[in-house]
């Protein structure tokens, strides 16, 4: 029997197989419960403090896909943290990597702190390493202007680490381009103001939150793109 070439198609993914299949793994995965009963340093360089406060109660509601993007984020940490290795570096034992204040309620954990390594001008240890897993897109952005825009809560998320677990050296920055696997490193400098504003800013958050007080959007427009990449979205609208 010929085989009959439909030319007219849409792409693969368009077809019924696919849409179904995917739809059947959307289904079989919904959003877990929030089991985080804490602030986490991560979230809370984000512009909006509602979203850092919805990110510690309410569980962000992404796709399965979304899921396996961050879950290829710890796959590029590992294989970065291997090749490190193998380079020479030394990484501190994982309980020294863990901060929690402000009775618990927040907490961060950095990504590594080199112990020892190579001589590298400008690299100092102890000093924090944090690993991120990007694609093209923000790899060249951050490549381009460091740890701006988008990607300024990177910055404040490091700055806590160096604060917290007393590493004050410039931190080691790593990013891993996810479409080729290249990989840039830099030095962030310790920003003690920032780390402040950061603390502040949780104390505010946990306060008000105690407190029972929804704290303010940073837009009301829910079509701005900070509101639509949110994973609050619907929850924040009521809709």
């Amino acid at each position: 029997m010929s085989t009959v070439l439909d030319f007219n198609s849409k792409s693969l993914s368009d077809r019924p197989i696919s849409v179904l299949i995917n739809e059947l793994i959307e289904k079989a995965e919904p959003p877990d419960e929030n089991v985080r009963q804490y602030l986490g340093a991560s979230a809370l360089g984000a512009e909006c403090s509602r979203r850092v406060q919805y990110d510690w109660l309410c569980a962000p509601q992404f796709p399965a896909r979304s899921h396996d993007i961050f879950d290829r984020g710890h796959w590029g940490e590992a294989l970065s943290r291997r090749h490190m290795k193998a380079a020479g570096f030394d990484f501190a034992l994982d309980d020294r990597l863990a901060f929690s204040v402000c009775d618990d309620l927040f907490r961060g954990h950095a990504d590594g702190i080199l112990t020892a390594g190579p001589a590298i001008p400008g690299l100092k240890y102890p000093c924090i390493w944090e690993h991120k897993c990007l694609k093209a897109k923000g790899y060249h952005a951050i490549e381009r202007d460091g740890l701006t825009g988008l990607y300024a809560p990177y910055k404040a998320q490091t700055a806590l680490y160096q604060f917290y677990l007393q590493c004050p050296s410039a931190a080691l920055f790593t990013v891993l381009n996810a479409d080729d696997c290249q990989r840039l490193h830099f030095l962030v400098p310790f920003d003690a103001a920032l780390a402040q504003r950061m603390i502040d800013k949780a104390v505010a958050i946990i306060e008000a939150t105690r407190a029972g007080e929804l704290l303010p959007r940073l837009t009301d427009n829910r079509e701005d793109w900070r509101c639509r990449m949110c994973g609050h979205r619907e929850r924040c609208y009521g809709v």
